[in-house]
């Protein structure tokens, strides 16, 4: 009738509004539902491991479980119920696959009658001495088995590489012996079924830091999947690693992705190993994420498939790797609920695990050197691939270290 009278055209419908359900109630929900789980499998075992436990196991389920919800959040705010339901049972589904694995058995200390029989041991078998008496004696007697039966095919032939190695399976399972060995056991026979041939990598890793470019497939990971294998040393001394996970480019196969990316964990891996045995110190990554440019492109079955094969490998068969875990370029949703869910943290937890927004660089100045900082904030993705190699020539080993990188 208004229309009629003025002679104009009624003015269109308004938009519907949002979904009255917001991806931030997902990743609550995700988040409340991981927790009660972790405490639900925990508290089967002996009261004072509990804490041990969850401490030790929450933050590798934490990335599992909520990775899916956050590519979403980034760049999608209003997200339908249906796609978030999606990929809230996607999440919880990795979060169950990382609950049973072995990384969530109980810690014990194994009493002397189920030790596995060895010589004395002694500080030079664990490469300097990182391990405690307790620690020594069993990666001793765990060594000494592993050579008295048919050793693995891939066993280490370094006995203080192996000692390393055993002593992150012990820091992350206890000191029951037999568990330990079974656990190392495994590690050795998924690298040898699932990790591609690189036997000139693993002899350069031996003796100098390399780039995510030397990798199989490295060429195609500059435009694709940008990492700085070696960006330098925090301040407390550790190799910083960076992932450009917004500029990823997922692929519609994961046929050059699998070996790359294994292959830079595993290469990744012996270089600690071996900086380990030679610096005396048990070396651990300051892992760092950097979001910018995430969005939905990144939601594919193909992406959600890899980031929950990776993320369980890794937490299985490389324990105790990282020393820190920083994520940048967060979107506010998440630092706010990292913020209020950090309240009743520990503060040994809080200590490995930052998340920040885009005004990150002032904390991260206070962990990382200039030199470091610079692969975060100004190197392009061609130039963080060949990380730690900056205009030919490569990083410092950082002051008290027994072997200068090449």
């Amino acid at each position: 009738a208004l229309a009629r009278v003025t002679g104009r055209s009624p003015a269109p419908p308004l938009p519907p509004p949002p979904p009255a359900f917001p991806i931030a109630v997902a990743a609550a929900a995700t988040v409340a539902l991981v927790v009660a789980a972790l405490f639900i499998m925990v508290g089967r075992r002996r009261k004072e491991n509990v804490l041990a436990s969850v401490l030790a196991s929450s933050w590798r389920v934490a990335n599992v479980a909520l990775l899916p919800v956050l590519l979403l959040t980034v760049a999608e705010p209003r997200a339908s119920p249906l796609l978030l339901g999606v990929m809230a049972v996607a999440s919880l589904g990795a979060a169950s696959c990382l609950i049973g694995t072995a990384s969530l058995r109980p810690v014990k200390s194994a009493p002397p009658s189920r030790a596995l029989s060895a010589p004395s041991p002694t500080p030079d078998d664990c490469g300097g001495g990182m391990a405690t008496p307790d620690e020594l004696a069993v990666i001793y007697a765990v060594k000494h088995s592993l050579r008295q039966s048919p050793p693995p095919p891939n066993l280490p032939e370094d006995g203080k590489v192996v000692a390393v190695q055993l002593l992150r399976v012990v820091r992350e399972h206890g000191t029951d012996a037999r568990a330990v060995e079974r656990v190392y056991r495994r590690a050795l026979a998924w690298k040898r079924d699932n990790l591609p041939d690189k036997p000139e990598l693993d002899a350069l890793a031996e003796s100098r830091w390399l780039c995510a470019a030397e990798m199989p497939h490295g060429e195609w990971a500059v435009g694709h999947w940008p990492i700085g294998f070696h960006c330098g040393y925090s301040k407390s001394g550790s190799p910083v690693k960076l992932e450009r996970l917004g500029a990823c480019a997922p692929p519609s196969d994961t046929k050059l992705l699998y070996p790359y990316y294994l292959a830079l964990v595993d290469t990744l891996q012996r270089r600690l190993d071996r900086t380990s045995v030679t610096s005396g110190r048990l070396q651990q990554t300051y892992e760092l994420f950097d979001l910018a440019g995430l969005g939905t492109h990144m939601v594919t079955f193909t992406t959600l498939s890899f980031t929950k094969d990776v993320m369980l490998a890794f937490a299985t068969h490389y324990p105790s790797s990282f020393s820190k875990a920083v994520v940048i370029n967060a979107p506010s949703f998440m630092a706010s609920l990292y913020r209020i869910l950090s309240t009743v943290l520990p503060a040994s937890v809080k200590a490995k695990v930052s998340i920040l927004g885009a005004e990150y660089e002032a904390e991260l100045a206070n962990d990382l050197t200039p030199e470091t900082l610079y692969w975060v904030t100004t190197a392009s993705h061609a130039q963080l691939c060949r990380a730690p190699f900056r205009d030919g020539a490569a990083l410092a080993q950082p002051a008290g270290s027994s072997r200068a990188v090449r």
